[in-house]
């Protein structure tokens, strides 16, 4: 039988950090919520490398008295709690008492502090958990912690830690919540240098807004204050059009601390209701105030989730205040079309007459080479761009895209063999019902139309070419995304971005891509640099695979929109030969199958 050993403090610490400390990130949060704790209003942070060399956090705190010093580096040792009850209304940041002492075990600490009732500061230093010195230094009130060669005893750790500007990155990313959440105080990040963010802690929080996310943001940002006495939600929600495809640019707060919560997230997506094309998600910054008994802080060891005592009425409360933040916005828009009187055009001037031309009909037959490459049935072309001679040379390529794996020919000749089925009519001007000896076929207008026109798209070479802008946009980037441009500029120069850094955080957009007429803009960028931090096998190929399914979506037929028989049979005629799977682009079905045996069995003439 095994002997149960008791593990040394050394081990146990070492353990305990890798729950708490999984990269130089989280070291940088541990500091940072320590020096908020201490009631600091400046706080400064620098790194190098990434934070695998060295991080250093300095702010101007209460400090720790001499005699405390070494009790800090010790196993949940802390002073914000004293029993399990004060759990129950914890509102410091940090209250576990491990940090300290796990990050001490897995690398090189320095600590200087000098309370403000001090005549001198203590100095105090811990070499992967051990202490090699402690004296008296001279110092300025407040606290700084250095923290050298991250990980350097465990090298097991080491390797899993990803590039300096990616770590950066993560750095940076956490740092910018932090000014969102305590916009009174200043904050200072210097990264290899260079200074990322640097703050005035001037307590407004759309300033704070603008120093992360730039004008472009800020400019279409819509404030949220509700108090239902139970709950308080303050902060701002972007409008639609900063909407992104992911959720990185949602920022939610709970009594000051950054936390992640799904519920909250959900709320105000619901909230935007239609507002929103499905697959984007809104911008916010949001911050909710309730009671400290109401939410459970100590569920996960670094503090990044949240649980809450009646999940359903924070979930209502959030999502009324966000609906009633963006209502306030369209009464305001509709308030503004009133006020706007049309012209009253002069009795001795004749009027001309006004024609309307209907939109023209749809058409599904075989597309040619010389053919454009999609029908759709808006009113007018898809807008070009032409280059004009003053712009000067812009780069041109094509780059090639695989077609879709053809059907095998037994499932064609299961869908339709060789005929045409029997149309039997529309039902919600959306599915086509059509049958074919015992089986009944449910084809779906759009994802059919879209189909054909992915696949015609994909059939020939994608012309990509850049657009040179008259005048050039500046665009801010987060931390994380500035990592990976950094990391993939070539791809996205090729996909006909003309990118200049002019800042830590800033770049300068000359050129934009414009993809078979259609002009790609800075939201494009951002759904790119989204892509390419997921992905970097073939990224170029696969960003502009996407766009042509996007591209196929927006022009195919929508559900609703009337399509005649003769249309919909010239559809079904180019799914004969078995060479189109029956999927949309996005993996939506194109057609639902129902047998005679299935109905009868429905209605129970068989069991």
């Amino acid at each position: 039988m095994p002997v149960i050993r008791v593990l040394k403090p050394q081990v146990a610490n070492q353990i305990a950090a890798g729950e708490v400390v999984e990269r130089p990130a989280s070291v940088v949060k541990e500091l940072i919520e320590n020096a908020i704790d201490a009631g600091a209003t400046a706080i400064g942070i620098r790194i190098e490398n990434g934070g695998m060399r060295s991080i250093t956090v300095t702010d101007n705190g209460c400090g720790i008295a001499k005699e405390d010093c070494r009790n800090a580096f010790l196993r949940h040792a802390t002073s914000k709690i004293e029993t399990a009850e004060d759990l129950s209304h914890v509102l410091t940041l940090g209250f576990r008492g491990e940090a300290l002492a796990s990050i001490a075990s897995v690398s090189k600490v320095t600590m200087t502090t000098r309370p403000k009732d001090a005549d001198v500061g203590t100095m105090i230093v811990y070499d992967n958990g051990v202490i090699v010195k402690e004296e008296d230094a001279p110092c300025v009130f407040g606290t700084s912690f250095t923290v050298e060669e991250l990980f350097a005893s465990v090298p097991a750790r080491l390797k899993f830690l990803k590039s300096a500007r990616t770590e950066a990155g993560y750095i940076g990313d956490y740092i910018s919540k932090m000014i969102l959440a305590r916009p009174e105080i200043s904050f200072r990040y210097e990264s290899d240098g260079k200074i990322v963010y640097e703050t005035y802690g001037d307590g407004s929080l759309f300033n704070a807004v603008f120093c992360v996310y730039g004008a472009a943001i800020a400019d279409k940002l819509v404030p949220v204050a509700y108090d239902n006495g139970y709950i308080k939600v303050t902060g701002y929600l972007g409008l639609p059009e900063i909407s992104r495809n992911n959720r990185t640019y949602q920022t939610l707060f709970i009594n000051g601390r950054s936390v992640r919560a799904a519920s909250v997230s959900a709320a105000v997506l619901q909230a935007y209701d239609t507002r929103l094309m499905i697959g984007r998600f809104p911008f916010f910054v949001i911050n909710l105030s309730l009671a400290p008994q109401e939410v459970d802080v100590n569920v996960h060891p670094t503090k990044a989730e949240v649980r809450f005592a009646d999940e359903n009425r924070v979930f209502t409360s959030v999502s009324a205040a966000s609906r009633l933040a963006l209502d306030t916005v369209s009464q305001h828009v509709e308030s503004a079309f009133e006020h706007v009187q049309p012209k009253q055009p002069d009795a001795d001037q004749a009027q001309p007459e006004r024609t309307y031309t209907p939109a023209p009909k749809v058409d599904f037959h075989a597309y040619s080479s010389n053919q454009p490459a999609f029908h759709y049935r808006e009113s007018g072309p898809i807008r070009t761009f032409e280059q004009k001679g003053s712009v000067g040379s812009v780069p041109s390529f094509t780059i090639e895209t695989d077609r879709p794996a053809p059907r095998k020919k037994e499932d064609a000749e299961t869908l339709f063999s060789t005929e045409l089925p029997d149309i039997i009519g529309c039902i919600f001007q959306t599915y086509w019902l059509v049958t074919r000896g015992d089986t009944l076929y449910l084809i779906d207008q759009h994802a059919a139309h879209e189909r054909r026109l992915y696949d015609d798209l994909c059939s020939r070479k994608t012309e990509l070419t850049a657009q040179r802008l008259l005048v050039p946009r500046e665009v801010k980037l987060t931390p994380s995304e500035m990592s990976v441009w950094e990391a993939n500029g070539s791809v996205l120069s090729d996909l006909g971005f003309g990118l200049t850094k002019t800042g830590a955080m800033t770049l300068l957009m000359s050129e934009v891509p414009v993809l078979n007429g259609q002009l790609l803009n800075e939201a494009y960028l951002m759904t790119v640099l989204s892509m390419l931090s997921e992905q970097t096998q073939n990224a170029a190929g696969a960003l502009l695979k996407e766009q042509l399914m996007q591209t196929a979506c927006k022009h195919a037929i929508k559900g609703g929109e009337p399509v005649t028989r003769e249309e919909i049979a010239s559809l079904l005629e180019l799914f004969l030969n078995g060479e189109i799977p029956l999927t949309c682009p996005h993996g939506r079905p194109v057609v639902v199958r129902i047998t005679k045996t299935e109905l009868e069995k429905m209605f129970r003439r068989i069991v």
